[in-house]
């Protein structure tokens, strides 16, 4: 776990298990027995949109959707550009979306096939 952002990253051949962890993370299946804790709770006591508006998956082959680089950055409009802005300076992205010509209003093709020689 980061100690800066309280991130985990999960990693691991194939087979080892990464994809049935999330599974169950996500409650897409629900266990068994036992339970699942994250920092302390049980999850199957949180309510699906709780539980899943506040852990996120970011997949080895990201997708993009034709739109904004914002709106794809927070589809649901729930940050101020400022808070965008800093979570792009934290993934060392700051130089290439200020370059994009239209910053956070650039519009990203399906796939985000407009963004690939930029990094």
């Amino acid at each position: 776990m980061c100690v800066f952002c309280g991130q985990v990253g999960i990693v691991g051949r194939t087979g080892a298990g990464k994809s049935s962890l999330t599974l169950g993370l996500f409650r897409i299946l629900e266990p068994a027995t036992g339970a699942i804790h994250i920092d302390g709770v049980d999850i199957s006591k949180l309510g699906l949109h709780e539980l899943r508006s506040k852990i996120t998956i970011i997949p080895q082959d990201p997708v993009l959707f034709f739109g904004s680089l914002r709106m794809n950055l927070d589809p649901f409009d729930n940050y101020s550009d400022e808070e965008i802005w800093t979570a792009i300076e934290l993934a060392h992205l700051k130089s290439f979306v200020s370059n994009l010509p239209d910053g956070l209003n650039h519009m990203c093709s399906e796939g985000g096939e407009n963004l690939r020689y930029g990094l």
